[in-house]
């Protein structure tokens, strides 16, 4: 009788279960390095516009230079002060570019993590209602042997 009582469906219960946390695992692991990325991603966007900024203000600096009628060593100064910003502002424009793409692929395997758990989820509870519908079989079962 015990034997009987038994559900056959327990182990694939308790595989699903543990598939279910795997994933959720899966899941927490992709959104932590999409939230590291996305932190890369926001500091090379603060290294961009502070780059931009430099530049504007090299370019503004050679101008008032020019106007105030400085010398062609200064002039020429002020150039490769400008050369320089340009080169690190093509630098870090790259760096924010490389961070996107690599925020995007991530975002990918996120939204990918997000579906594996949400079809473990629905197999558990596939398993989980059969469970349900097996014990309440059960139970009607032994209220008719009672009777």
């Amino acid at each position: 009788m015990a034997g009987e009582d038994r559900y056959r469906l327990a182990a694939v219960r308790d595989v699903r279960a543990r598939n279910e946390k795997a994933r959720k695992g899966e899941l927490a692991v992709a959104v932590g390095d999409a939230h590291e990325i996305l932190a890369k991603l926001d500091a090379a966007r603060t290294r961009t516009k502070a780059a931009r900024d430099a530049v504007v203000a090299g370019c503004a600096g050679r101008d008032a230079l020019a106007s105030a009628g400085a010398t062609g060593a200064q002039l020429a100064l002020a150039d490769q002060f400008i050369a320089r910003r340009r080169r690190e502002l093509d630098q870090t424009v790259a760096e924010e570019i490389r961070c996107e793409a690599a925020h995007a692929e991530r975002q990918g395997k996120v939204d990918a993590a997000r579906l594996v758990l949400a079809r473990s989820r629905a197999e558990r509870q596939v398993i989980e209602r059969h469970f349900e519908r097996w014990r309440d079989e059960r139970k009607k079962l032994l209220d008719r042997r009672e009777d």
